[in-house]
């Protein structure tokens, strides 16, 4: 099974991707990447805006690179195959900033960035005209990660998935594969290794024989593993969880809706559109996003945080996202102050717990 990514293990900071597209967008470049010369000449602009290291690099590889990145998430327009029969006319100039692109520079606060994000990572389907070298049906990488953390959740009560469960069992998984299949490896995985003494020594071994199963190097698993986790994240969907993630907590109802939606694109044409416009999300949805509003407005009553909807329109999916990035912001800073709390907590226990051990060596206790 050839492992997926959802993103470009060269450019593995996806809000990078947005600076990269903020320099280009004011740039003649935009629309003329190809060739030896355009990609110095990318990567020289990365470089003046101080996104990349200029370094060396005789095979000027990173412009390509980051090319290739916004052009598989939807954020340049892609060359399309001839064998894909359609038009690149139908779909938008080579290279050029797409809508979901131009979405993303406009986006002035993380909730509207994720989103971005959001709808990119929504509208990646594999196999498809772009990566063909997949060998099962099409299916969506985002939405099947979070059905099996929706599926872990129900199982054990957290929807937490390790680096390593990423690397040697999620990844190399897709929609052929029963989502309760795919728990319980994940949780033979984790249970083998709780039981393991020299927890860094199974890790190696177990990537070990995956490479020899699946017919690749070793650090190949890390490599993409550490690149879906971040992208994921970008999201907002997921948060960090130890050396691993979780579902974000506040937005459950979204993701449930989210991963309903097992629609795949009818055709090629319909799905460059999609990668190139953004994904169509539940929120894009009246009732839906009204749903999800409220959810929100709970969670911010249940903690205690006023928020008045006063004078606030509602009429269109677009007016309640202003007022869902507004929560979703108040909640992300809620959260992070509740997170430092706990960290000066624990740090107080520990320095009480040292003092302790302190005191009792010297009264020999």
């Amino acid at each position: 099974m050839r492992p997926w990514c959802l993103g470009n293990t060269t450019v593995r900071s996806p809000f990078r991707l947005r600076d990269g597209l903020v320099a280009l967008s004011s740039s003649s470049l935009q629309g003329n990447l190809r060739g030896q010369e355009q990609e110095i000449a990318f990567r020289r602009l990365l470089g003046e805006h101080g996104i990349v290291e200029l370094g060396t690099d005789e095979t000027y590889s990173v412009g390509r690179k980051w090319r290739s990145a916004l052009n598989k998430l939807g954020f340049l327009y892609p060359e399309i195959p001839l064998a894909a029969g359609v038009p690149q006319s139908e779909i938008g100039l080579i290279d050029m900033i797409t809508p979901n692109g131009w979405r993303l520079i406009r986006a002035d606060t993380v909730p509207a960035m994720q989103e971005c994000f959001l709808r990119s990572l929504a509208a990646h389907y594999i196999p498809s005209a772009l990566e063909q070298k997949y060998h099962f049906p099409v299916f969506s990488p985002l939405r099947h990660t979070l059905a099996i953390m929706l599926a872990l959740e129900t199982k054990t009560g957290e929807s937490r998935i390790n680096f390593i469960e990423m690397a040697l069992v999620v990844q190399l998984t897709n929609s052929d594969d029963n989502i309760e299949s795919i728990v319980s490896q994940v949780l033979a995985l984790r249970e083998r290794r709780m039981e393991a003494t020299n927890k860094r020594q199974f890790d190696r071994q177990e990537r070990e024989a995956a490479a020899e199963l699946h017919n690749y190097k070793a650090p190949t698993f890390n490599d993409y593993a550490d690149t879906n986790l971040r992208y994921l994240k970008a999201t907002g969907l997921v948060q960090s969880k130890g050396r691993g993630v979780s579902l974000v907590q506040e937005k459950h109802v979204f993701i449930e809706a989210l991963v309903r939606d097992r629609t795949i694109p009818d055709s090629g044409r319909s799905y460059f559109i999609t990668l190139c416009k953004g994904a169509t999300l539940p929120t894009d949805n009246q009732d839906s996003a009204l749903i999800v509003l409220d959810d929100l407005l709970q969670q911010l009553e249940r903690r205690g945080i006023p928020f008045d909807t006063t004078g606030k329109p509602t009429t269109t999916p677009a007016d309640i996202a202003i007022i869902r990035h507004q929560i979703e912001s108040i909640i992300a800073k809620l959260n992070e102050e509740e997170y430092a709390t706990r960290q000066a907590l624990e740090w107080q226990e520990i320095a009480l717990y040292m003092e302790l051990l302190a005191m009792n060596e010297h009264t020999g206790v």
